[in-house]
């Protein structure tokens, strides 16, 4: 019964992983949201509070970058619903910047959130998804976890470590009867770039939360004018209100995935953009292997120096 069912999410406060909670919460499941600001998600479910029963629900302020508070967390959950069925690793931030531009620490930064976040998640919530036997585990990714662009080698290098963790969870988990999907959104209106602000400026704001990232956009301190990332930041904040992705129909399925019994994909984008993108994106690449095949296979060991032994499938 979908009561019974209960999810854990990060990245609760804001956006697709806001949808979520409120989409799951008016379905009748049970939801540990994990955020960063407990009192702002609490303001953002008050319109909610006739459509769901509270008990079904528990918000617990988290660092994903911190280990030990993950892992607090997730006990947290337990000891009030005593299962964990889906786990949500939705939370993240965006950071626009040439790599010349970016600093050791503005890279590090978000390094420990889109993927040192992921990784705390699976790891504490896991060894109770194995013990269950059952489970769904779904990884918020993106279009640019598979492509990039100019200026966002940060961003998008975290998103394709997501994918890789993704894929190679599938294989290690499937033997427990626990699903690993992996989820690639494209534009959403989500306000994602609104108010986009640099580190300093975020640092000014917290200086009691080194680790609070309190904005999903950001740009670098010391931008260079040759690499022109001013003209990509307000790309980004012009797509942002008309992206053509709703965040409600997302939630929607998300839930759907859940609940597939047979065929369950291993990654899908969401939205037409996204889905367009990594179609050109896969025929590109294919057309790139094609092109230099015979400069690829020149590497190999002549036939008789060659060993028998089959060698292991990736994929």
């Amino acid at each position: 019964m979908e009561n019974n069912i209960v999810w854990i999410i990060t990245g609760t406060s804001s956006g697709i992983g806001l949808s979520i909670v409120k989409k799951l919460l008016s379905s009748g499941f049970k939801v540990s949201a994990l955020t960063r600001k407990p009192e702002k998600l609490e303001n953002e479910l008050k319109s909610l509070l006739n459509l769901y029963d509270s008990n079904n629900l528990i918000i617990i302020k988290t660092d994903i970058t911190n280990d030990e508070s993950v892992k607090d967390s997730v006990r947290k959950t337990i000891d009030k619903f005593d299962r964990i069925d889906v786990v949500v690793n939705n939370a993240g931030y965006g950071l626009v910047g040439s790599i010349e531009e970016l600093t050791d620490i503005e890279y590090r930064k978000i390094y420990d959130v889109n993927v040192f976040g992921v990784l705390n998640l699976l790891r504490h919530t896991t060894p109770y998804l194995r013990k269950q036997r059952s489970g769904t585990i779904i990884n918020v990714s993106s279009t640019l976890g598979w492509g990039t662009m100019k200026c966002y080698s940060a961003y998008s290098s975290t998103k394709h470590a997501v994918n890789s963790i993704t894929f190679s969870a599938q294989k290690e988990l499937k033997q427990f009867n626990i699903n690993v999907i992996l989820i690639c959104p494209g534009g959403f209106r989500t306000g994602f770039v609104i108010g986009y602000k640099n580190n300093k400026e975020i640092e000014n704001e917290n200086e009691n939360e080194k680790n609070d990232i309190d904005c999903n956009f950001q740009i670098p301190n010391n931008m260079i004018d040759e690499y022109k990332t001013n003209e990509l930041i307000e790309r980004f904040y012009k797509y942002s209100p008309i992206a053509i992705g709703d965040p409600e129909k997302a939630a929607d399925v998300l839930i759907q995935l859940t609940k597939m019994k047979e065929e369950i994909p291993s990654h899908l984008f969401l939205g037409s953009d996204s889905l367009n993108q990594s179609n050109n994106l896969l025929k590109s690449h294919l057309n790139e292997n094609e092109k230099w095949s015979n400069l690829s296979i020149s590497t190999d060991l002549d036939k008789d120096k060659q060993s028998n032994m089959e060698i292991p499938k990736l994929y």
